[in-house]
């Protein structure tokens, strides 16, 4: 399933959030929906660990276009990736999605992967290589200051890490792109599906949502 180049956001300001997209040339306003975010509580909260993952997008009064489910919620001390499922409203498998987060006190980036069933296999990891090499010196001494006096009531919120996520198949050529200032996802003429991607934004979001992310950060967290 092919498309041409689209921008994918989520809208905060709905509750639930929702999964927009909008071709080139076409205005922002007229973004078309592609899914509310539904998350499905599986337990208890306290029992549930911070990785694991159930949620869908569907629009109201239809079948899901996604669903995302946990395979493997991983272990960030350990350095085990967390592995995500993406299914169709059916339930036939569409992608695997893994998650590596950076492990602590490492110089290393938060990496993800994208395995669709049809198609090559995407990677990107956070940030630039050097931007994160001038924040690491410069970038984090500001962040710090930043947090202190914004818990101080005289900061005016924050310098943040890099965010800037680039998905490559194997031979190096770009399929999707985060920007993260913009809290954008703008596929580059990629052949992969849109409802793996409107997945991976939705799954990405969940655990770096934007600054308008709210109460509705990781979907109606009461």
């Amino acid at each position: 399933m092919t498309q041409d180049r689209r921008t994918y956001r989520v809208r905060y300001a709905q509750n639930p959030p929702v999964v927009v997209n909008w071709g080139a040339g076409e205005r922002h306003e007229a973004a078309g929906s592609i899914g509310r975010l539904v998350r499905e509580r599986p337990g208890p909260e306290r029992d549930t660990p911070r990785s694991e993952r159930t949620f869908h997008l569907a629009l109201d009064g239809q079948a899901p276009v996604a669903r995302v489910t946990t395979e493997d919620a991983g272990s960030r001390a350990s350095g085990r990736a967390a592995v995500y499922r993406v299914d169709d409203g059916g339930g036939a498998p569409l992608a695997r999605i893994t998650f590596r987060r950076r492990p602590h006190l490492r110089l290393a980036r938060t990496r993800w992967t994208v395995e669709p069933v049809d198609g090559p296999a995407l990677r990107g990891a956070r940030g630039r290589l050097v931007w994160w090499a001038l924040w690491w010196p410069l970038g984090l001494p500001l962040s710090l200051v930043w947090g202190i006096t914004s818990l101080l009531g005289e900061g005016d919120g924050g310098f943040g890490a890099p965010r800037r996520i680039i998905w490559r198949d194997p031979s190096g050529r770009a399929h999707l792109v985060f920007r993260g200032v913009a809290d954008e996802y703008r596929t580059l003429g990629s052949a992969v599906d849109p409802r793996v991607v409107a997945a991976l934004v939705a799954l990405h979001q969940s655990f770096d949502p934007s600054e308008g992310g709210g109460a509705t950060g990781w979907y109606e967290r009461a």
